[in-house]
């Protein structure tokens, strides 16, 4: 547990550069809402991205806590960070480290974004006024939350637990796979509410976030299996970065505009 504080303060410090996305988000829906229920009162949208941010603290909080206490007795690791602070030995190079995470990061990103054009944008309209992310800007803090906030929810935490459930049950050989998978599939599904929406419930946008975060998810457990949690932050940042930057979608068109 001895990397409990610095592991939370940074998730929590990333957490923090959501708030202007989250801000659009539910100034939106609050509009929205409005809309369609004039007499409905809501809290005002400081006082709900406060409570948001409360909520990502806590579940960082406890994410990180049960992985770093689970992970001694599952052989899931923080390689750099433990060579980094006591001199533990590494069982790959530094340069491999950084060309697998760094180069998967971008592979994959390249991957989900050719699937994303070529299969399913030109079904995808948005329900609000424009997507959350809608600038490159924008792209880039939701990477910093990506990178560390969702990989150590998921990863560190989801991942974990299911690996030492398994294992704790026999189930030595699938453990890992296990894991990885079923973090992969938490992943994928606590995407779903976000993506309902804003473009709206349907099969297109299901099997869209489904398919696309569920690849990304088991490449980034992989990684936290063979190279350690450090590899799947920056392999995550690193796809956000291509996704959310490099190559940003311009905005969806609107429904509302039809």
């Amino acid at each position: 547990m001895e990397h409990f504080w610095l592991i939370w303060l940074v998730s929590v410090l990333c957490a923090l550069c959501t708030i202007p996305i989250q801000s659009n988000v539910i100034r939106q829906q609050v509009q929205l809402q409005a809309a369609i229920y004039s007499t409905n009162k809501v809290p005002p949208v400081s006082v709900m991205v406060a409570i948001m941010i409360i909520q990502s603290c806590v579940f960082l909080a406890l994410a990180t806590a049960i992985g770093l206490w689970l992970m001694s007795s599952t052989g899931l690791r923080l390689w750099i960070l433990d060579h980094w602070v006591s001199r533990a030995e590494l069982p790959f190079s530094i340069w491999s480290f950084w060309t697998v995470s760094i180069g998967s990061g971008i592979a994959v990103g390249l991957l989900v974004k050719w699937l994303d054009r070529s299969f399913f944008q030109q079904h995808m309209t948005t329900i609000m006024g424009k997507e959350p992310i809608s600038s490159r800007f924008f792209g880039f803090l939701s990477s910093f939350y990506g990178g560390i906030c969702e990989e150590v929810l998921m990863r560190l935490g989801v991942m974990t637990v299911v690996v030492f459930l398994a294992q704790k049950m026999g189930w030595l050989g699938s453990s890992y796979w296990l894991g990885i998978c079923v973090a992969a599939i938490v992943f994928a599904v606590s995407h779903l509410p976000t993506n309902y929406m804003t473009y709206g419930k349907g099969n297109v946008v299901t099997v869209w976030t489904l398919l696309l975060n569920g690849i990304l998810g088991i490449l980034f457990g992989f990684l936290y299996w063979q190279y350690g949690l450090e590899a799947a932050i920056i392999s995550h940042f690193s796809a956000d970065i291509v996704l959310h930057v490099i190559l940003k979608n311009k905005t969806i068109e609107s429904r509302r505009s039809k």
